[in-house]
Formats: C-alpha cells, sequence, structure tokens
C-alpha cells in the first residue's frame, strides 16, 4: 500500500502544488468578498475532496497508465487503497490551505485597519473560530461523502464512462430526496424531529458540543471512506482493464 500511495502521491506532485496555490488564492478572493473568513475554509476543503477523486481517475485513463501500473509490483488492493490515501492527503491539505488562509486574512485585518468595516468583519475572534470549525469538519463530512460515491464509479467504469453517467447519478443520490420531500408533503407543517434538531444545536453551540460535533463528523466521513474503499476494491477486482 505504501508504494501505491507515494506512486499517487508523485503523480499529484505538479497537479497537487497548483492546486494549493489555487485553493489559497480562491480562499483569500472568497473571504474578502464575502467579507468573513468563516466560508473560505470550508469551501477549498470540500473542493479539494472532490477534485482528488476526480483528478486521479482522470490521470488513470493519460498514456493508459491504469493498465501500465498493474504491471508493477502492486496488487489491486495496494492501488484502491493508495488512491484513497491520496484523496484524503489531497482534502486534508486543502483544509489545511483554507484555514491559513483565514488566519492570514484574520491576522491582516487586525494589523491594518481596512476601509469601511472591513476589519471588524474580518477579524477573528472565539465565535468565528467556533463556526469556522464547525463548518469546516462539516464541510469536509461533504466532500468526503462525494468522493466516496464517485470514486467506486471510477474505479468500476473507468474516468471516461464515469463522467457520463455521474450527473444522473448525483442528481438521483442529492437533488431527488430533497425534490420528493418537498413536494411530498411531509415536510409540511411542523418538520419531523425539530425540537430533537434545535436542542442539538443549542448543544453544539457549547464547547463540549462542538468538539462532540466535529468529533462526530470525522468518524463518520472515516467510516463512509472505509466503507467506499471496500465497495471501490469489490469492484476494481472484476473488473477487466
Amino acid at each position: 500500500m505504501k508504494r501505491a500511495y507515494l506512486i499517487e502521491l508523485t503523480i499529484f506532485r505538479d497537479y497537487g502544488r497548483q492546486l494549493l496555490a489555487l485553493g489559497f488564492l480562491v480562499a483569500v478572493l472568497v473571504g474578502c468578498g464575502m467579507q468573513t473568513v468563516l466560508a473560505a475554509p470550508s469551501i477549498i476543503t470540500c473542493m479539494f475532496f472532490m477534485m482528488g477523486a476526480m483528478g486521479a481517475a482522470a490521470y488513470d485513463e493519460q498514456n493508459d497508465w491504469g493498465r501500465f501500473r498493474l504491471t508493477l509490483p502492486l496488487s489491486r488492493r495496494d492501488v484502491v487503497l493508495g488512491r484513497y490515501g491520496a484523496i484524503v492527503t489531497l482534502g486534508l491539505g486543502g483544509m489545511a490551505v483554507g484555514l491559513l488562509a483565514a488566519l492570514a486574512i484574520g491576522a491582516a485585518a487586525s494589523a491594518v485597519e481596512l476601509p469601511g468595516e472591513l476589519s471588524q468583519a474580518l477579524a477573528l475572534d472565539a465565535d468565528m473560530l467556533s463556526a469556522m470549525a464547525f463548518a469546516t469538519t462539516f464541510c469536509l463530512l461533504i466532500g468526503a461523502v462525494v468522493a466516496s460515491v464517485v470514486t467506486p464509479i471510477y474505479f468500476r467504469l473507468g474516468q471516461t464512462k464515469a463522467t457520463q453517467l455521474l450527473p444522473t447519478i448525483i442528481v438521483m443520490i442529492f437533488v431527488l430526496p430533497v425534490v420528493f420531500l418537498g413536494n411530498s408533503g411531509l415536510l409540511d407543517g411542523a418538520l419531523p424531529g425539530l425540537e430533537q434538531i434545535s436542542a442539538f444545536l443549542a448543544y453544539i453551540e457549547t464547547p463540549e458540543g462542538l468538539a462532540v460535533g466535529c468529533a462526530g463528523m470525522v468518524a463518520a466521513a472515516v467510516a463512509i471512506l472505509a466503507a467506499s474503499a471496500a465497495i471501490s476494491l469489490k469492484l476494481y477486482e472484476t473488473r477487466e482493464l
């Protein structure tokens, strides 16, 4: 697995560097444009998980790399686990870049007086840091879910065929349930479990609740990625290249 993981990182090297630099720039622009640093790490974290899965799949079909890779002393299990390791590494790298950009913007806003109320809007305080931690962890979970859905499809069908089917699959998994619930009347009047949801939201506003909520989302992301890796391994073992 380690050899496959290092090969994936080698392939990702130039692409990853460019993406990290672009992510830092996007985080700065988003933070300044929205006049808040809250969303910047969240957006970059989610984006990097998705870009990692899609970018890795694109490399598989360049110069028949996917076929050539199997001539190396690597098992298909090594390939799958190395791929997931690279996706997680790039996703966490995006999170680090987003947080670094947010902290840099906050520090600059505190050190230099900006026009209007921009310095106050971009300043970091305890409430902002807590909200940023929760939002970033939540988007880490979202990015992990998306990567977990698309990666098995890429392993089974390849990047070209998977790209043709992914829009339909994404709509069926993420959009249709929302449309169905919205039009079914189930959400009319009182939302089921509203009291429990309100109690949970009040709980995560406390320091203990924030820690529990963030830890729970990270654990859920790990579990989902692990399940996805198991599915990818089963699909990739039966695929003829």
